[in-house]
């Protein structure tokens, strides 16, 4: 303070002189006042301009942006007459053709296989024999171990060494009655209904807490008591065991007492169960970690709601300004979380021309949080124009509430006029990334969406198999016309058992999270559980800091940063070597990295071409950086 002071009374003596000068002086120092002002005034135009669409407008994500693929060469680390010699990974799966059950629990263990980049052979149980040595593991899909031309070849090839896993509750017959005691049982008792799933140990990652409620799952499970050497790996709510591993020979059986192994939300048991059955077995996964914002940028609700005006006495608009956005800012900060934003441009359920009106329509948004978003290493995307969904069918749009569209045309002229919106914007942006209304599309809204976007390259859609039949479910792929397939597994700002569950089970099989939210969540009752602000943020604080502490491995991406990183593991062929100490990787059509889960019991002794992060006990998070790689073990 004394300085201040100090500096102030010199300026004021100066100031003194200066007007004790001659009149002579005045020229120079209106000259000096006027260069001053100018530069003032350019300083204002610079820091307004940074604050307005001008800066947008030069934003771009054309180079080094998400979702940019590189053109360098693939690299390939064995020959085709290599490849021949390999000892190869090879699984069985073994179903029958005319129970549905089996053959949807077979096609489940068949996309996890594909995943896994493992060789397998489908076989119907009527045309089956006996298993060859050549494979890992056998995966019966069937009930009625009856239907087993030769139920002593099964036994035999597990006691030689094989492994056996039966991925549904065996039927109660004198075909188990014959084998139950190979199975690790001591004593069975005809089927009853058994509620919730309690994970026992580790066969998820990270997941030994893992569960889903009583209300919330049932299956169909015979009670048995065990042999004291089986190892439990799951039980009901109410401790029968539920998933269990047994010795027989030089191989093993592991026993799934359930019904449910046909849903994509447990393929982390399909992966767990076989990780468990091979030793030192490794398999790549996506590695990625991707949160959307539904409905966002776009306008909020004008008004007040009640619960949040006593609680911060805002009205909506800037509730979500001064409180959410900040709270989602400081979320993304403290848990390396990427945000994928979903614009919609208004909430009018227009399905026809013209799309000009600007009513509802708040540029202002879209110019604030547009800028953070970008700013924050996050992504725009799109909703669509409105929150109709792309589809023509009158059934559909009807279950939804809303309007089915009259023609492909309307939709593309509807998405033009969005995309025209956007570009005042960010002139230089490309939108790469489109989010379904209520996860539904058509064929139709599907070419509309390239008609009106060619940049686009992602659709973002659901995961897991629905109740309703209008939902678009995906699996992470790439599609006949080229757009990459990158479905949202969990949804919410509040944790649930089945919330958690689905997590394990993705990160367990595929090493993914992917996670969406809306902004107005908060104002809904249903979906927030009639919850208030600070109680959604603090759940979804709680939500992100478990999975940073976890699963920190977990790489943190933009949805076409993603879809570039799937594009790059679906183009890539891998095999594997085992040796008592060592696992051998090599890859094909390699870009410059893969990860992998690696589930061993062993010491690692030296690396190649890879780093190697311990998960949890006996789980390893593996990154390889050439097309050949080694990881040494020993007991």
């Amino acid at each position: 303070m004394r300085m201040t002071r100090n500096r102030r009374k010199k300026r004021d003596v100066e100031n003194d002189r200066e007007w004790s000068q001659p009149r002579s002086n005045d020229i120079p120092v209106k000259k000096n006042i006027y260069i001053i002002l100018i530069f003032v005034a350019i300083l204002g135009i610079t820091i307004e301009a940074t604050r307005s669409q001008f800066i947008l407008q030069v934003s771009s994500n054309k180079s080094g942006g998400s979702g940019v693929q590189t053109d360098e060469p693939k690299q390939n680390a064995i020959s085709q007459e290599e490849i021949a010699k390999l000892a190869k990974e090879r699984f069985l799966i073994l179903h029958d053709s005319k129970d549905e059950s089996s053959m949807a629990i077979a096609r489940n263990v068949e996309q996890m296989l594909r995943y896994m980049k493992k060789e397998y052979d489908l076989a119907d149980v009527k045309q089956f024999s006996k298993p060859d040595s050549q494979y890992m593991t056998v995966i019966v899909t069937i009930e009625n171990l009856g239907l087993l031309a030769d139920l002593d070849a099964i036994l035999q090839y597990a006691h030689n060494g094989g492994n056996v896993f039966l991925s549904r509750t065996p039927e109660y017959n004198d075909s188990l009655y014959r084998i139950y005691r190979k199975l690790g049982i001591n004593s069975i008792d005809l089927p009853i209904v058994t509620n919730g799933i309690q994970m026992t140990s580790n066969l998820l990652i990270q997941g030994e807490d893992a569960k889903i409620g009583a209300e919330s799952i049932v299956n169909s499970s015979i009670p048995v008591e065990l042999d004291r050497k089986a190892k439990v790996h799951a039980v009901s709510a109410d401790n029968m065991p539920l998933l269990w591993e047994a010795q027989h020979g030089q191989g093993k059986f592991l026993v799934y007492n359930g019904t449910n192994m046909q849903s994509a939300m447990n393929r982390g048991l399909i992966a767990g169960g076989i990780s468990l059955l091979n030793q030192d077995f490794m398999y790549p996964i996506f590695n990625m970690k991707i949160t959307y914002i539904d409905d966002f940028p776009a306008p909020f609700r004008q008004g007040i709601e009640p619960s949040i005006y006593r609680e911060y006495r805002k009205d909506i608009p800037s509730f979500f300004r001064d409180v959410w956005w900040p709270d989602m800012i400081k979320l993304a900060a403290d848990y390396d979380v990427t945000y994928t934003g979903a614009i919609i441009k208004t909430y009018n359920n227009r399905v026809a021309a013209p799309f000009t009106d600007e009513e509802g329509t708040d540029s202002n948004n879209l110019i604030t949080y547009g800028r953070d978003l970008v700013k924050l290493g996050g992504e725009l995307g799109i909703h669509g124009y409105n929150h109709q969904s792309l589809v023509t069918d009158e059934a559909t749009a009807s279950h939804y509430e809303y309007k089915a569209w009259p023609d492909e045309e309307s939709m593309a002229e509807s998405l033009s006029y969005l995309n025209d919106y956007i570009k005042k914007v960010f002139s230089s942006y490309d939108v790469q990334v489109y989010v379904p209304p209520s996860n539904v599309l058509g064929a139709e809204g599907r070419r509309a969406l390239k008609t009106s976007f060619p940049d686009l390259r992602v659709i973002a859609s659901l995961y897991a198999e629905s109740d309703s039949t209008h939902e678009y479910i995906q699996e992470f792929s790439v599609a006949e016309d080229g757009i990459v397939e990158l479905p949202r597994i969990t949804s919410g700002y509040s944790r649930t058992d089945i919330h958690d569950w689905y997590i394990a089970n993705a990160i367990t099989s595929i090493g993914v999270f992917s996670h969406f939210v809306h902004p107005d969540d908060v104002l809904d009752k249903e979906r927030s559980n009639n919850k208030s602000w600070p109680e959604l943020v603090n759940d979804f604080q709680r939500m992100m800091e478990e999975l940073y502490q976890h699963y920190p491995w977990l790489r943190s991406q933009t949805a076409s940063e993603a879809a570039t990183s799937l594009e790059s593991y679906l183009q890539t062929d891998v095999y594997i070597a085992h040796t008592d100490k060592k696992v051998t990787g090599y890859m094909n059509n390699f870009s410059d990295e893969m990860y992998y889960i690696l589930r061993t019991n062993k010491k690692m002794t030296s690396l190649v071409n890879c780093t190697v992060e311990k998960i949890e006990e006996g789980a390893y998070l593996v990154h390889a950086t050439g097309a050949k790689f080694e990881i040494g073990l020993e007991e």
